[in-house]
C-alpha cells in the first residue's frame, strides 16, 4: 500500500505549484512597479532596415527570424511580462495535477 493516496499527492502538488507559482509571479510583479520603466528601444540599431538588410545578407531569412526571436525572448527578462507568465504557467501546472487527480485510476 502507498502512505499517500495518488488523489492526495496530486492535490498536494498542484496546491504547493499554485502557491509558490502565485507568491513568485506576486513577488516579481510587486518589484516591477519599484522600478522605474525602462526606456523604449525605438533608436535601438536591432530596429533599423539597414540592420535588416544587413542580417538577411549574411545569414538568410532564417538567421533573420532567429534574431528577430532571440530579441523577443530577452524581452522577457522584463519584470512585468515576466510574472504574469509565470503566474498563468503555474495556474495551468496546478489545473492539471487538479485534473489528473479527479481522473480515475486504471
Amino acid at each position: 500500500m502507498e502512505s499517500i493516496p495518488r488523489r492526495s499527492l496530486l492535490n498536494y502538488i498542484g496546491v504547493a505549484i499554485l502557491i509558490f507559482g502565485m507568491a513568485t509571479a506576486e513577488f516579481i510583479y510587486w518589484r516591477s512597479l519599484q522600478q522605474p520603466p525602462a526606456p523604449d528601444d525605438i533608436d535601438s540599431p536591432y530596429n533599423s532596415r539597414d540592420y535588416e538588410q544587413t542580417m538577411e545578407k549574411t545569414v538568410g531569412i532564417f538567421g533573420l527570424i532567429m534574431a528577430e526571436w532571440s530579441h523577443a525572448l530577452a524581452s522577457l527578462e522584463e519584470p512585468r511580462p515576466l510574472a504574469i507568465t509565470i503566474g498563468v504557467v503555474s495556474l495551468l501546472a496546478a489545473g492539471g495535477c487538479f485534473a489528473a487527480a479527479r481522473m480515475p485510476r486504471e
